[in-house]
């Protein structure tokens, strides 16, 4: 009897130490890793430059464009926040001179200027941005047609007790107009951010020029009474701009007028708009299509370029109607006549001298 009660307590001893050694422990519960979200992007539709989409930057880019019309002459110069523009159009106007139309939307300075009056080209070059049109006044049948476009028209006259236009105390009349850009665009948040303009590369090492076009020191686009010259920057990433011979600055810290990408567009002219006081008033015809130039990365890549109508963007390609890619940045414009009235000359670099091998004894 002993002998089965010893093993029936050693039975029982072992079912037990088996039980509990059959009942694993419950793991502890170990917090789950989340994974970091990827960044989403968004692309100014003016620069190509992308930017995280929490990024003030970024909610910037839900704004209206605001095109200006700002005065190009000496008088005018130097003109007050054109570094921080998107995109400039140089135009010819009455006597061979330029005016421009800026375009600030990806940055929206609280002072810009000098702004003048409108011409019969700016709706055609305008109308594609949406957005708001800013200029100081005109004559009435080019007013008229810049009011029957898509843009909301904010001139010194519509926009009095607003805040947004100002004399400049330290400018002499008509060069002392000054719009507050900021503001201007906040009064119309309801209006839609500008569609995509040009077509951009990655970088600058993929733009169209970059990668099939020939080297250039510098170029220089003449108008009847005005010659806009371009020299690369030390890096040869960056346009700087010299007007008539000079440096040409922004008034707001001195620095010389840049671009990343110059288009140059061969257009024709339009002289039927006469004036009693100022004679012939050009209008740039840029609805229809033609040749011109692409500058990016210190080369030049020919390009056709087209439109379709008036609210068309333009349209630039190569020989076989593939897009053509410019880098990522600010792009300037220049409306450049046909010839014989605007010409376009490029100097190359010079060769560089090869070493000759000295001769072994």
């Amino acid at each position: 009897m002993k002998k089965i009660a010893s093993i029936s307590t050693l039975a029982i001893t072992a079912l037990i130490l088996t039980g509990c050694a059959g009942s694993p422990a419950t793991p502890s519960a170990t917090p789950s890793e989340t994974a970091t979200p990827e960044p989403v992007y968004v692309t100014a539709p003016l620069t190509g430059i992308k930017y995280e989409d929490t990024t003030a930057e970024a909610k910037q880019l839900t704004r209206p464009s605001v095109a200006c019309k700002i005065d190009n002459s000496e008088a005018a110069r130097p003109q007050l926040g054109l570094n921080s523009t998107d995109i400039v159009f140089d135009e010819m106007v009455e006597g061979g001179l330029t005016r421009l139309v800026a375009v600030w939307h990806s940055t929206q300075p609280t002072s810009i200027g000098p702004v003048r009056s409108i011409r019969p080209m700016d709706p055609d070059i305008i109308s594609p941005f949406g957005g708001i049109v800013c200029f100081s006044g005109g004559q009435a049948r080019f007013v008229k047609m810049m009011g029957q476009t898509n843009v909301f028209n904010a001139s010194e006259t519509t926009e009095q007790g607003k805040g947004t236009f100002r004399r400049s105390s330290d400018r002499y009349a008509p060069h002392n107009v000054m719009v507050d850009v900021d503001k201007l665009a906040g009064h119309h948040t309801d209006l839609a951010a500008p569609q995509m303009m040009f077509d951009f590369a990655a970088d600058i090492a993929g733009a169209t020029a970059s990668t099939a076009g020939k080297p250039a020191e510098k170029f220089t686009a003449r108008y009847p009474a005005a010659t806009a010259t371009w020299v690369p920057d030390s890096l040869g990433t960056t346009w700087l701009r010299n007007q008539d011979g000079k440096p040409h600055l922004d008034a707001a810290d001195k620095s010389q007028i840049h671009a990343t990408n110059v288009v140059v567009l061969n257009v024709g002219i339009d002289r039927s708009y006469l004036d009693g006081k100022y004679g012939n008033v050009p209008k740039t015809i840029l609805v229809g299509k033609g040749t011109g130039f692409v500058f990016t990365g210190g080369k030049y890549v020919a390009v056709n370029w087209s439109k379709a109508d008036q609210k068309s963007k333009i349209n630039l390609m190569d020989s076989t109607g593939a897009a053509i890619l410019l880098a990522p940045g600010n792009t300037w414009v220049e409306l450049l006549p046909k010839s014989p009235e605007g010409k376009l000359t490029v100097t190359a670099p010079k060769p560089t001298a090869s070493a000759t091998p000295s001769a072994s004894n």
